[in-house]
């Protein structure tokens, strides 16, 4: 009789143990204080490893989300996390965060001599910008082209170019030589001397006719149009 009197006892206190540790475990799982917070420190400037320890301490993981160029940050370190400093995180979560590249580098080509027109094309496939543009007389710089440029070609961390660009030589204004009965040889050598393109119409060794007329105004660079005939005093 005392010994089935002691089996139940001990049948009692097993099963009160095993409902305490159950009950324990269902608290815990529909409990989530009882799984513990922690707060996020401050993961910005610190590297993987110091970030990791970090985080480790306090029951927390890290996770990588991306990468990130910053100016400030030396590469490998940390520019920015998902969860504030002493903000309130479970304990076996992860902090997300972005990993520096360090500073964003260009490399600017050489652009002296080109058309300013295809200088805007090769910047904007580079993603890079105009800064500022200067624009100067030139006599041996066509006009829209680059002078110069700053900074000069090569590695910087500028995305931004500063050019020189030529307006082309000043304009230079004279009066229109007189070119009639002049042979066209003569007439030649002196529109060339003055920067004035001659258009020769008909056949001929002199010139009967221009336009425009001798004492016009004209500017270099500029077209004079010339007929061509035998002159006076030619017979043949």
């Amino acid at each position: 009789m005392f010994k089935n009197f002691f089996k139940l006892i001990f049948y009692f206190l097993g099963f009160v143990v095993v409902g305490a540790v159950a009950s324990l475990l269902i608290f815990k799982i529909i409990n989530p204080e009882s799984i513990g917070t922690a707060e996020a420190p401050l993961l910005i400037g610190k590297s993987i490893s110091e970030a990791t320890r970090l985080l480790k301490d306090r029951g927390l993981f890290l996770e990588i989300e991306g990468e990130d160029y910053d100016a400030e940050i030396p590469p490998g370190h940390i520019i920015r996390q998902d969860v504030k400093q002493n903000g309130k995180v479970k304990k076996g979560s992860s902090i997300k965060v972005f990993i520096s590249k360090g500073e964003k580098v260009f490399t600017t080509p050489y652009f002296e001599g080109m058309d300013i027109n295809d200088v805007e094309l090769t910047l904007e496939k580079l993603r890079m910008e105009i800064g500022k543009i200067t624009k100067v007389h030139s006599d041996t710089v066509e006009k829209n082209r680059v002078i110069t440029q700053r900074p000069l070609p090569g590695y910087f961390s500028d995305n931004k170019v500063n050019l020189v660009v030529s307006l082309g030589p000043y304009d230079v204004f004279y009066r229109c030589p007189l070119f009639v009965d002049m042979t066209i040889n003569e007439a030649r050598k002196i529109a060339r001397a003055l920067g004035l393109k001659l258009i020769e119409q008909d056949e001929g060794r002199v010139i009967i006719f221009q336009k425009p007329e001798a004492g016009a105004i004209v500017k270099k660079g500029d077209s004079v149009e010339v007929t061509l005939g035998r002159g006076w005093g030619f017979w043949f």
